[in-house]
């Protein structure tokens, strides 16, 4: 099966040629350079997804420190948006992502592997079909020049024995060439996504955001996942990936990788608009 793109001509430009210059550009504006250089070994981190005049900054951020030591490899984890499909984990096993700047191979092997030592995983195309939160990664590694092949994994749901499951499975089938991904914006904020804990200047609602996002990244490069449960509870937080946050954040642990936040920035920086702010952070584990 070969996944069309559901994300080409909104959170990114539909034609290749204004995609890779648009990559690139961020690429270049963060001082990157290309390509990738082989390596091995797991590489775990966070990466945003939201539009890439938005969270573009931030995500080329891991991928150009990935860039220094690319595995082959690369399994993306992400929040299930839509709600589709059939099961609580959600896993794709075989054919191909398409972008505009072509075709991703699925790595059936290790995307089989992982589905046989998942419990609530199902291999369900269904869920990824309109899903933008894996798609958006896709060209970013495409511009890396390197090849390399994906197993795509959406959490529908996102508690912690979810993460476990993620986690365990992952670690059970791989531990060599692999680059584990988690696809995760921080808060959203204002009265569109229905979350305004906070009232005041403009200059105290930035605060706060600021504030409860970095204390976020903290805690994911402490890897202090009970920590980043508590709060996400305690606060009612509007983390939208925060299961494969955690995902990661366990698999870091267990290989005894360490983390490192690259960048923080929000959408206020942008737009200027304090009633409808997204923050995009950027962590690497190795």
């Amino acid at each position: 099966m070969n996944r069309r793109s559901a994300a080409a001509g909104t959170f990114y430009p539909g034609s290749d040629a204004s995609l890779a210059a648009m990559v690139d550009g961020l690429f270049a504006e963060a001082g990157y350079g290309r390509p990738a250089k082989p390596g091995s070994g797991m590489v775990c981190g966070v990466c945003p997804h939201a539009g890439y005049p938005y969270s573009g900054p931030m995500a080329v951020r891991f991928y150009g420190e990935l860039a220094t030591a690319m595995p082959s490899r690369v399994i993306l984890l992400g929040p299930n948006h839509t709600g589709r499909g059939r099961a609580p984990l959600s896993i794709m096993t075989e054919g191909s992502w398409h972008t505009p700047l072509g075709d991703v191979p699925i790595d059936s092997a290790l995307a089989t592997a992982i589905l046989g030592n998942a419990e609530t995983m199902a291999d369900d195309p269904a869920a990824h079909a309109m899903e933008h939160s894996l798609e958006v990664q896709l060209p970013f590694l495409q511009r890396l020049g390197r090849a390399f092949s994906i197993v795509p994994i959406a959490l529908n749901i996102q508690d912690l024995d979810s993460a476990i499951e993620v986690s365990r499975a992952i670690r059970t089938s791989c531990s060599d060439d692999v680059a584990v991904i988690a696809s995760s914006d921080l808060v959203h904020f204002g009265q569109r996504y229905g979350y305004a804990p906070v009232s005041g200047t403009t200059g105290e609602i930035i605060e706060w955001v600021e504030r409860n996002d970095r204390q976020v990244l903290t805690m994911i490069v402490e890897k202090d996942v009970d920590g980043l449960y508590d709060f996400i509870a305690t606060l009612n937080y509007t983390m939208c990936g925060y299961g494969p946050c955690a995902a990661v954040m366990l698999l870091a642990a267990h290989f005894g990788l360490e983390g490192t936040v690259l960048g923080y920035t929000n959408s206020y920086q942008r737009t200027g608009d304090p009633d409808l702010i997204v923050g995009y952070g950027s962590v690497l584990f190795r």
